[in-house]
Order: C-alpha cells, then sequence, then structure tokens
C-alpha cells in the first residue's frame, strides 16, 4: 500500500514539472506560433456565407464575345500579314535546299580526329571481364 501512495506521489510530482515545462515552452513560443496554431484549428477561415454574390452574372460573359463583324475583320488582318502565307516550295526543292546545305557545311567541317577502330575495339576488351550473377 504504502508503494502504491508512493508512486502515485511521484507520478503527480512528474506531472506537475512536466506541465510547468509545458507552461514556460509556451511563453517562449516564436511569434508564427500563434498563426499555426489558430490555422491547425481551422479559424480564420471565410465562411461561404460571407462570399458575396457577383450582381451581374453574365456581364463578363458578354463582353468577352465579338461579334462576327470583329472576327471577321481580325482573321482577314492576320491572313494579310506576309508571314502568314502557307509555303511555297514543294518538298523536292526543300531537299534539294537541305542537301546543298549539307554539303557545303561537310566541306566546312575538320577531318575527325577520334579513336580509331581498333582502340575502341583494344578498351573494350580491357573492360569485359565475366561478373557474377544472381
Amino acid at each position: 500500500m504504502r508503494i502504491g501512495i508512493f508512486v502515485t506521489f511521484a507520478f503527480l510530482v512528474g506531472c506537475t514539472s512536466s506541465i510547468e515545462k509545458v507552461q514556460s515552452l509556451r511563453s517562449q513560443a516564436p511569434d508564427w506560433y500563434e498563426a499555426r496554431k489558430v490555422e491547425f484549428r481551422g479559424e480564420g477561415y471565410p465562411s461561404l456565407t460571407d462570399i458575396p454574390e457577383p450582381s451581374q452574372r453574365n456581364a463578363a460573359r458578354v463582353s468577352l464575345q465579338l461579334s462576327e463583324a470583329e472576327t471577321l475583320a481580325a482573321l482577314e488582318m492576320f491572313y494579310s500579314d506576309p508571314r502568314a502565307e502557307p509555303a511555297t516550295e514543294t518538298p523536292e526543292e526543300v531537299r534539294a535546299w537541305a542537301l546543298e546545305v549539307k554539303r557545303a557545311v561537310e566541306g566546312q567541317l575538320p577531318a575527325p580526329d577520334f579513336l580509331t577502330d581498333e582502340e575502341v575495339e583494344d578498351i573494350k576488351a580491357r573492360f569485359n571481364v565475366p561478373r557474377a550473377r544472381l
């Protein structure tokens, strides 16, 4: 019985000291801690009933729509721009141009200074070692 009372007393003393530690930590908490507590509780958020009802629902939709005449004028202005013209070259002309440019570029390239095929095979042979497999 005495042991039970002693254990209960020790437990109560431990709880009071831990409560004091928690209270001291709360008093030393940074400024953002209070804002975070409010956020975790879900407080401070607006209610859906507080959102004002728009007075003119269709005003924005009507103002965004262009009339047919404005749309046709915009299309005509787009098509009259020289950059809107379709390609005038045929696929054969494009291929001929590409071959001509390729030949011109290849003539300007320096000779390659890469490894020879024998050197590449020698390097591969050095790293081609058997490995244990599961």
